[in-house]
C-alpha cells in the first residue's frame, strides 16, 4: 500500500535501535501471515470453496457457485492486498489524511476536488443489479476476512491508529475509477504547457511539446494563450502539479504510457492458431500495482491480470477467448481557462458575456492527529475549479502554498469524459465470460468510461479495437488549455463507437500497439494528440513482419527485446551531418576533442541494444540525458525548479523535445544557450554533448570503457510509497523510514533497456537514471498449447512483508521466467499444490 506515513515513524522509531530489526519484524508479524492449507470455517459462504496456491502464492479459486468465487475471491484479496485496496478507496474518496496524517491533505483535496467518489457513485448507480450482486458479495468476503483478523493486521494497520472500514461495492469502483484517472495524460501536458508558455512564451511554447516526428508543431493551439496573465496561470499550474505528484506518490500514476500489446493471426502462426501478448507499462512500486488470479466454478473458468478490490481479472484468459490492453493516450481531458470575478461576496464566471455564479460545495476533511478542516470546492459548466486544490491551507511541506487573491481573476476548470456514467463495469466483466472473438466484441462496445487499445482472440482470429469516449470540440485540439468564457472550444458531444479504430481483418496477419499513434494523422477521429515515443511500436511492426510465421518462443522473445530502433535514426543523423559535426568537435577546446571523437565512435559502432552490461548502451544513455540538459536546462533551469522538474516528468509520459530535437529541429531556437555571447547551432551542442558523455561515464564509471555498464547507472528498485514521499517529509520522520527501508524496499538491480525498447526502462530524461516505468507483468497466450497461458507478475504476490511472497516474483521477473497458468484439472492439481479449504459455518468467522 501507498501510505505508510505517519503510522512508520512509531515503529522506525523503535526498532531502528535494534541490531536485529528485519527478523524481530517478521516475528511480530508472523500472525498476520495466513496458512496456505488446512481448513477454516467461515460465516457467509452456500458450499465450500477451495482456494490453493502456487509456488510464488498466486492463487486459484475455485467455488460450485459463481456467488461464492466472489466471496471468496474477497477473501483472498484481503489477505493478499488489503493495505493497497484502502489505500485506494481512500484515495477515491479524498481521506488519505485520516491515515497518513496532515501530509495527505493536499492529495485529498485533489481526490475530492476532481470528483472522484463522486464518479464511483455514478457508474455504480448505472451498473446493473447483476454487477451490484457481485460485488456485494465480494465486499462480504473482505469483511469476513476483517473480522477473523481483527487482532492480526498487517504492518500499515498495526502501527497506525487507522482501522480499515468494512468494504462495500462502492469501493470496488473506487479502484475502478482509480485506473482511470492514471491511464489520463493530457491534464499534466497542459499544465506543462502553462508552466512552460510563461518562462519561453506561446511563440516558443510548441518546440517544447511536439506532437510526433512527422507532425507539425502546434502554434495554432498555442496561440489560444496569447494575451492571457501566463505568470498567473503558471503559478496556479505549479501549485497544481506539486499536489497531483504527491498523490502519484502516495497511490497511483497518472498518464504513465502504459504498455505493449499484439496478435498474431492463426495465418501467421506456426500452428495455425492464434497468438496473443500483452505487457503494461506501470510505475516500478511495491507492491506491484497487479496482483494474480486464477478462478474456477463449474461454468467458468478464467486467469489473469486483477486490480486489488476488483473480483475479477481486467486482463486474461478464459480457455476460449484472450484480452490485453494498452493505454490509448486519449486527450478526454482538457482545461478551461474561466474568467473569475467577486460580485457580493459571491464567486462569478464569465460565460457567452454573462456573469455566473459558480457553483459551491463544502467538503470536511479529518486529519489523523490533527484539527477538522474545511474547504469549498466550486465548479463551472466546464467542470470543477482547480482553484479548490491551489487555495488549500499550508499545512505540511508538500501543501502548495496558498495563492494570493490578485492571481483569482482566471482559474482553471477540468472537464473529463469520467463524469459521463455507463455501464462499463458490466461490459468489463461480461468480457471474461465470451466463449468467442465475436462474443467478446459485443462486451467490447460497452467499454465508453476507460479508454484502451484493447486485442483480443480466440484460436480462430483475433484483432484490435479502440475502446473509450472522445469528445468532439467546437474549435482546437485540446492540447492546450482552452478559454472557457466563449464557448468556442467548448465539447459539442462524444464520438460514436463505430468510429473507433479496428482491426479484425488483419491484412498483414497481425496488429501490436504500444502507446503509439495506431492512425494515421489525419484520421477524421482526433483520439488525442499527446502519443508516446514511436519506437515500441515501429519495433513491434518491424519483428512481426520479419517472417511470415511466428511462435509463442517469438512472443516472449519480443517481450524481452532491448533494441532501441532511435539508435540506427540518430546514427543517420551523426553520418549525414559529419562535416558540420567534426567542424564543431574541432572548435571544441583542445583537451575535450579527443573525448568527443572517441565518444562519437562508440556511438556510430553501436549496435543499439540496451544490455545492462553493454558499455556503448551506457554512453548512449548518457549522451541522451546530457543532451537534453545542454539543449534545454539554460532556459528552463533550475533542474530543482518547478518547470524543468515539470518538463522532464513529460518526457516519461509522452513524445518529447529532447528526442524530436535530436532527429531534427535544426531551425529550433533552443539549439543557441541563453548563458553564452555566442549563437550555438545544433552540431555545436551535438559536439559539446560528445565530450560531456565521454567525461561522465569516465567519472561514474572509470577509466577504461571496455568495464562501463549501462546497469551501473540505470536500475530497478521496487520502494513503497513512504519511501516514495520520504523527501517531503519531516527530518525525524525521514530517518524513522530510512530505518525500515531495508524491510520494506528491494534493490537496486541493474536494468537493461530505456523508455524506446519493448522492455522498456523508463526514466525521466535530462533528470537521473533511475528505472521509473517497468513491464507491470507480461503475458502470452498460445492457442494451440495444451496449456495455453503464459503469466507473471513484476513482483510478489503478498504486500506484507512478512510474507514469502512479498517478493519472490522479483527474482522470477528479473530472470525473465515465464511460467505457465495451467487450465486442465491435472494440470491445477499440480501446480496449485497447497490447498486451503473455506467451509460454511453459521459461527462467527475462524481464527486461521
Amino acid at each position: 500500500m501507498r501510505h505508510w506515513i505517519r503510522a512508520l515513524l512509531l515503529g522506525g522509531l523503535a526498532l531502528a535501535t535494534t541490531g536485529c530489526m528485519e527478523g524481530w519484524l517478521d516475528k511480530w508479524l508472523a500472525a498476520s501471515v495466513d496458512p496456505q492449507t488446512g481448513t477454516l470455517h467461515v460465516e457467509g459462504l452456500a458450499a465450500p470453496v477451495t482456494i490453493g496456491r502456487d509456488a510464488l502464492g498466486i492463487p486459484l479459486v475455485e467455488a460450485e457457485s459463481f456467488e461464492d468465487l466472489a466471496f471468496a475471491t474477497g477473501w483472498v484479496m484481503a489477505e493478499d492486498r488489503l493495505s493497497q485496496m484502502v489505500g485506494f478507496t481512500m484515495a477515491a474518496q479524498g481521506r488519505l489524511a485520516e491515515m497518513a496524517g496532515e501530509v495527505a491533505l493536499p492529495m485529498d483535496l485533489y481526490s475530492r476536488t476532481l470528483g472522484l467518489r463522486r464518479i464511483s457513485e455514478q457508474q455504480l448507480a448505472a451498473g446493473s443489479d447483476e454487477l451490484t450482486f457481485l460485488l456485494q458479495r465480494f465486499s462480504d468476503g473482505v469483511n469476513a476476512w476483517l473480522v477473523a483478523h481483527e487482532d492480526r493486521m498487517p504492518l500499515d494497520f498495526r502501527l497506525g491508529s487507522f482501522r480499515p472500514e468494512p468494504w462495500a461495492p462502492i469501493n470496488s469502483v473506487d479502484v475502478f475509477t482509480m485506473i482511470n484517472l492514471g491511464l489520463g495524460v493530457n491534464l499534466h501536458e497542459e499544465i506543462m504547457a502553462l508552466n512552460l508558455a510563461d518562462r519561453v512564451g506561446t511563440d516558443r511554447l510548441p518546440w517544447l511539446v511536439p506532437v510526433y516526428p512527422d507532425e507539425p508543431l502546434s502554434f495554432a493551439e498555442a496561440a489560444k494563450l496569447n494575451d492571457l496573465p501566463l505568470p498567473a496561470l503558471a503559478k496556479q499550474a505549479q501549485a497544481l502539479d506539486a499536489a497531483r505528484d504527491g498523490f502519484e506518490r502516495l497511490l497511483m500514476p497518472q498518464g504513465l504510457a502504459a504498455s505493449n500489446n499484439w496478435v498474431v493471426a492463426p495465418s501467421h502462426s506456426t500452428t495455425g492458431h492464434s497468438l496473443l501478448a500483452n505487457d503494461t507499462h506501470l510505475l516500478i512500486s511495491q507492491p506491484p500495482m497487479w496482483m494474480l488470479l486464477h478462478q474456477k466454478t463449474p461454468g467458468i473458468q478464467v486467469a489473469g491480470v486483477a486490480a486489488a478490490g476488483m473480483p475479477v481479472p481486467v486482463i486474461g484468459f478464459n480457455g476460449n477467448v484472450a484480452w490485453g490492453a494498452t493505454m490509448v493516450m486519449a486527450d478526454a481531458q482538457d482545461l478551461f481557462l474561466e474568467q473569475l470575478r467577486d460580485i457580493d461576496g459571491q464567486l462569478h464566471y464569465l460565460a457567452d458575456g454573462e456573469w455566473l455564479p459558480v457553483t459551491e460545495r463544502e467538503e470536511v476533511f479529518k486529519v489523523q492527529g490533527g484539527d477538522t478542516v474545511t474547504h469549498t470546492v466550486r465548479s463551472t459548466r466546464h467542470g470543477p475549479l482547480l482553484e479548490s486544490v491551489l487555495n488549500a491551507p499550508p499545512i505540511s511541506p508538500v501543501v502548495p502554498p496558498r495563492l494570493a487573491d490578485s492571481m483569482a481573476r482566471y482559474g482553471l476548470a477540468f472537464s473529463w469524459t469520467a463524469s459521463q456514467a455507463d455501464t462499463t463495469m458490466d461490459a468489463m466483466f461480461a468480457l471474461g465470460r465470451s466463449q468467442s472473438l465475436a462474443e467478446a466484441r459485443e462486451h467490447i462496445r460497452g467499454v465508453r468510461f476507460i479508454h484502451l487499445n484493447m486485442v483480443m482472440a480466440d484460436q480462430d482470429a483475433a484483432g484490435w479495437q479502440v475502446t473509450g469516449r472522445y469528445p468532439q470540440r467546437k474549435q482546437g485540439t485540446g492540447q492546450f488549455p482552452s478559454p472557457g468564457w466563449d464557448g468556442v472550444y467548448d465539447w459539442t458531444g462524444f464520438a460514436d463507437f463505430d468510429q473507433h479504430p479496428n482491426d479484425f481483418t488483419l491484412e498483414k496477419g497481425f496488429v501490436g500497439t504500444a502507446n503509439h499513434r495506431t492512425v494515421a494523422a489525419d484520421y477524421p477521429l482526433l483520439l488525442s494528440r499527446s502519443w508516446f515515443y514511436p519506437q515500441r511500436g515501429d519495433r513491434i511492426n518491424q519483428l512481426l513482419s520479419a517472417k511470415a510465421k511466428h511462435s509463442a518462443e517469438d512472443m516472449v522473445a519480443m517481450q524481452a527485446d532491448r533494441f532501441d530502433r532511435f539508435v540506427p535514426a540518430l546514427q543517420a543523423v551523426l553520418s549525414d551531418n559529419s562535416v558540420a559535426l567534426a567542424t564543431a568537435i574541432n572548435a571544441l577546446p583542445s583537451a575535450r576533442q579527443a573525448p568527443a571523437r572517441q565518444a562519437l565512435a562508440m556511438l556510430d559502432n553501436f549496435d543499439g541494444v540496451m544490455l545492462e552490461d553493454s558499455a556503448a548502451a551506457a554512453l548512449y544513455g548518457v549522451f541522451f540525458h546530457l543532451a537534453a540538459r545542454n539543449i534545454f536546462l539554460d532556459e528552463l533551469g533550475p533542474e530543482d525548479g518547478p518547470v524543468w522538474q515539470s518538463f522532464t516528468r513529460m518526457t516519461l509520459l509522452s513524445y518529447s523535445a529532447p528526442q524530436d530535437h535530436l532527429l531534427q529541429r535544426e531551425d529550433s531556437p533552443f539549439w543557441d544557450n541563453a548563458g553564452t555571447p555566442e549563437t550555438e547551432t545544433k552540431w555545436d551542442i551535438f559536439a559539446q554533448t560528445l565530450a560531456d558523455a565521454w567525461a561522465f561515464n569516465t567519472q561514474a564509471l572509470g577509466d577504461d570503457p571496455a568495464q562501463w555498464a549501462w546497469g551501473d547507472l540505470h536500475t530497478y528498485e521496487w520502494k513503497t510509497a513512504a519511501s516514495q514521499m520520504k523527501p517531503w517529509l519531516p527530518r525525524v520522520q525521514r530517518w524513522a523510514i530510512s530505518a525500515m527501508e531495508g524491510y520494506l524496499n528491494r534493490g537496486p538491480y541493474p536494468a537493461g533497456g530505456n523508455h524506446n525498447t519493448l522492455n522498456v526502462a523508463g526514466a525521466m530524461i535530462g533528470r537521473d537514471f533511475d528505472v521509473h516505468s517497468i513491464p507491470a507483468m507480461r503475458m502470452v497466450v498460445d492457442f494451440a498449447a495444451d496449456e495455453p497461458l503464459q503469466l507473471v507478475n513484476s513482483g510478489g504476490q503478498s504486500g506484507n512483508p512478512a510474507s514469502p511472497h512479498y517478493d519472490d516474483g522479483i527474482d522470477v521477473w528479473l530472470g525473465w521466467g515465464n511460467r505457465t497458468l495451467p487450465f486442465s484439472e491435472a494440470g491445477r492439481a499440480a501446480h496449485y499444490a497447497q490447498r486451503l479449504t473455506l467451509t460454511p459455518s453459521e459461527a462467527p468467522a475462524a481464527t486461521p
